[in-house]
């Protein structure tokens, strides 16, 4: 039996996400996580909390299936609660949406990290993530290294 209880995300999760995302990310996180993500894309997306508290937002993934390349997956955001991490949360996240994207005919999934972000590169290459830099892929002093993988996990 599974400690954590997902299902897809709504819009009415977008305040409980907005209360925390600053803290949880320890920077603000500004439009990346907007309240459009949420009302449109929430079905694809996921909402993680304790499945003896599944009352309390413990973490998001924003995602979804590219409309321009029908066989990839996209994660956009996540973000789990400090309290939880190293719990196997954001794996759990990842994996059910993999799950999720599969079964809608995807065959690869991408994700971004910044390439200061030691724990995000660590995370996606324990998962069998292959990451690519990418100079200035969100504009000026924006780089990213590229994540993407096989489905499924």
């Amino acid at each position: 039996m599974s400690i954590w209880q997902m299902r897809a995300l709504n819009g009415e999760d977008f305040d409980d996400a907005r209360a925390v995302a600053d803290e949880w990310f320890g920077h603000p996180v500004g439009l990346t996580m907007h309240r459009l993500f949420f009302d449109q894309l929430g079905t694809t997306g996921l909402r993680l909390a304790h499945a003896d508290a599944p009352e309390v937002l413990v973490g998001v993934l924003l995602g979804f299936a590219s409309l321009a390349d029908p066989a990839l997956a996209y994660i956009h955001f996540v973000m789990v609660d400090p309290a939880v991490r190293g719990t196997g949360a954001a794996s759990a996240l990842y994996r059910e949406f993999g799950s999720r994207m599969t079964h809608r005919g995807c065959t690869r999934v991408r994700s971004l990290a910044g390439p200061a972000r030691t724990g995000s590169i660590a995370f996606h290459e324990s998962l069998g993530f292959a990451g690519t830099f990418a100079a200035e892929y969100l504009g000026p002093d924006q780089d990213r290294i590229i994540f993407e993988r096989r489905l499924p996990f």
